[in-house]
Parts: C-alpha cells; sequence; structure tokens
C-alpha cells in the first residue's frame, strides 16, 4: 500500500534530486523509497520490533479485539430500540 511521505529539505538538494531522478528516469518516489529499502536492508532493520514513533506507541492497543464485534452490535442495538 503506497502512503504520502513528506519531506522537507534543502531547495538545493531537492532540485539535485529531480535532476538525478529524471536522468535515471524514475520519479522522486522511486528513487525515495529505492534508497530508504537499500539502506534497510543494508542495516538489517527489524521495523516491528523497534516501533519508536510516540503516536504508534500511544494508540498502540487501542483498537481492541473484534472477534465480537457483531455480538457487540446485536446488543447495542437490542438495548436502545427495546428497552
Amino acid at each position: 500500500m503506497d502512503t504520502k511521505l513528506t519531506l522537507r529539505l534543502d531547495k538545493e538538494v531537492i532540485d539535485r534530486i529531480k535532476i538525478y531522478a529524471s536522468s535515471h528516469n524514475q520519479s522522486v518516489s522511486a528513487l525515495t523509497e529505492q534508497l530508504y529499502k537499500m539502506y534497510l536492508i543494508q542495516e538489517d532493520f527489524p521495523v516491528e520490533e523497534n516501533l519508536s514513533s510516540s503516536i504508534a506507541k500511544k494508540y498502540k492497543g487501542i483498537i481492541k479485539d473484534s472477534s465480537n464485534m457483531d455480538e457487540l452490535k446485536t446488543g447495542y442495538l437490542f438495548e436502545k430500540h427495546v428497552k
């Protein structure tokens, strides 16, 4: 799944990246993704084990197991409309 990522870089660097990507018939997005993949493979970075994002930590576990979601909905609707 592709997701948008916004980077803030020096204008001169951005211009040089665009020229490089164009000369190699790639988009800046494809080039950036390729570079990050190469870096992560070289570092053998275990993505899931190093979940350090404060946002991810903040919301981790907020969504409960939804295996009984239908039962919960039925109970809610019963309470709302029958009683």
